[in-house]
């Protein structure tokens, strides 16, 4: 845990001082998709058959239109053995990036999918409570029967009917 941090720290320290925080957040995301989706891509760096010297040649081949900061912190983790945090160290980055970025995770949880109008007016909203413009995602939840849950960062706002009906049972068993 305490390496997964140091990588993911610097890596963010290097990608700001370059002025490529975007540009090697959507990499690592390019790249964290091909380990989670591809299995030889995931086994290249797991493997123990390959030496770190041959994995680092077949990246620099098959991973050549990526940036030279992407390809040296690839490198780095490869040769320090830590191929199996690669994952972590990716999801510690884009912590960072989307705070240094001022981005904001929203999620909506609705008993159906809203629409993209009724989605576009509520990154609108709450666009304007936050003072940037969110990241939205709308997640389904037939259990909460109506109305709609907001999770921003650690905090959730549940104005949801099953809230609801379970504040009135509690209200009615105390009464």
């Amino acid at each position: 845990m305490h390496n997964t941090h140091k990588y993911a720290k610097a890596l963010f320290n290097t990608a700001n001082k370059a002025n490529k925080i975007s540009e090697t957040k959507k990499e690592f995301q390019l790249i964290a998709n091909l380990y989670k989706k591809n299995s030889a891509f995931r086994l290249l760096f797991i493997t123990k058959k390959i030496d770190s010297n041959q994995k680092i040649e077949i990246i620099n081949k098959v991973l050549n239109m990526l940036n030279p900061l992407t390809l040296e912190f690839l490198k780095i983790i490869i040769n320090n053995n830590q191929s199996n945090e690669l994952l972590k160290v990716i999801k510690k980055f884009d912590y960072l990036s989307e705070s240094h970025l001022g981005v904001n995770k929203v999620d909506i949880i609705t008993a159906t999918k809203l629409s993209e109008q009724a989605l576009h007016d509520l990154s609108q909203t709450i666009s304007g409570i936050l003072n940037n413009s969110p990241l939205i995602n709308n997640i389904t939840d037939p259990d909460i029967i109506g109305g709609m849950k907001l999770r921003v960062g650690n905090n959730i706002f549940d104005n949801s009917v099953n809230y609801q009906i379970n504040q009135l049972k509690k209200t009615l068993h105390n009464m």
